[in-house]
């Protein structure tokens, strides 16, 4: 298949703007944006690159079709319309993973999942005895459905189980550790490249220091896709591990924290992801000086079990636009008063959910 498709970007919800930046700077045109989503329109043959290059998005979906549907006969019709067979081929399980049902006439999940499966199972049976479905088969095609105000979206999902997310080298990780692609967010929005020195002076388990080095070396550790196995994918196994090459680039990047047992699983977890990171057991306010372009991002200290007095930490960051005069700071923090506590205006700041918690997302980059 090469052809142009409309793809469907899935990231956390908030983060729109990170994934359509990352879009755009790979020259794609977006099409839609909403919350949680971002469609743009790319090449087929770009679909191993886009999910083992790509650090912000989830999940990436292939929009099959869109269509108005008000009965479960209008919905089975649309469906059984679909040439399934460009896609899907003639052994493996079809599985809906997702079905999302908002504000339409259309509402009983277990009925619309059955209607969609009979339907794509009798058309891909037209004039072909042979089966399509196979329980045990480890070849799996899982099926995105959105139905919102009588309008259906059906996708194909690349990934199935494990979410673009898991990169694979977080075995050691804090309650409080940030999504790896909350953190490559981060990193896009700030604009940061590896002209600069990163420096995470609350690093955790490395989180946000090691998405940066995987930016800068444009390297993925190795991990399978569901639609590797898929016939419409055969051809391309090479582009898919050709992918996992990494560029030889010099970076500094910097992750400090004063808790020991964060600081060995940072360094634990950046041999795993196979990078080079400076980590050192050090308190933010010990950091020297320095007239540099630094750009600091971090995920702040916050929560009632921690034991010290966050208000006082954040009055202590004063220290870093004080000592870094020429840094750039981009933090995430829960606490609304931040500003006054930090003791400068954020240039721009905004909402969005992490792990539950609505945190914001302060951004200071001001000459």
């Amino acid at each position: 298949m090469n052809q142009e498709i409309e793809l469907i970007a899935l990231c956390p919800s908030g983060l729109e703007g990170a994934a359509s930046l990352e879009i755009k700077n790979n020259n794609y045109k977006i099409i839609d944006s909403t919350a949680g989503k971002v469609t743009f329109v790319a090449d087929f043959k770009d679909i191993p690159n886009i999910l083992t290059k790509f650090k912000t998005i989830d999940r990436v979906l292939i929009k099959i079709k869109q269509f108005e549907a008000y009965t479960f006969d209008e919905l089975f019709d649309h469906v059984y319309s679909i040439n399934w067979s460009d896609y899907i081929g003639k052994s493996g399980k079809i599985v809906v993973e997702k079905l999302k049902i908002n504000n339409s006439k259309i509402s009983a999940t277990g009925a619309v999942a059955s209607v969609i499966l009979k339907a794509v199972y009798e058309s891909l049976k037209q004039g072909d005895k042979k089966t399509y479905y196979s329980e045990d088969s480890d070849i799996i095609y899982p099926l995105y459905v959105y139905l919102k105000e009588d309008v259906v979206t059906i996708c194909l999902d690349t990934v199935y189980k494990e979410s673009l997310a898991r990169r694979g080298y977080r075995i050691n990780h804090l309650s409080t550790s940030l999504r790896e692609t909350i953190a490559a967010s981060l990193i896009v929005l700030s604009r940061w490249s590896p002209d600069y020195k990163l420096v995470d002076p609350f690093c955790g388990s490395g989180t946000i220091p090691i998405e940066a080095a995987l930016m800068a070396s444009n390297y993925t550790p190795k991990r399978t896709y569901a639609c590797e196995k898929w016939d419409i994918f055969k051809n391309m196994g090479e582009i898919f591990n050709k992918n996992f090459s990494k560029n030889n680039i010099d970076y500094s990047i910097y992750g400090y924290d004063k808790s020991y047992k964060a600081i060995e699983m940072a360094k634990a977890n950046a041999e795993l992801a196979n990078v080079k990171i400076y980590f050192e057991k050090r308190a933010m306010e010990s950091l020297q000086p320095s007239n540099e372009r630094i750009y600091f991002i971090s995920n702040l200290p916050y929560g009632i079990n921690l034991p010290d007095n966050i208000q006082d930490t954040y009055k202590k960051m004063r220290h870093l636009p004080r000592s870094f005069p020429n840094g750039r700071f981009f933090f995430i923090t829960p606490e609304a008063n931040f500003e006054e506590y930090f003791g400068e205006k954020a240039d721009k700041k905004f909402r969005f959910q992490n792990n539950g918690i609505w945190v914001w997302f302060y951004m200071f980059y001001s000459e």
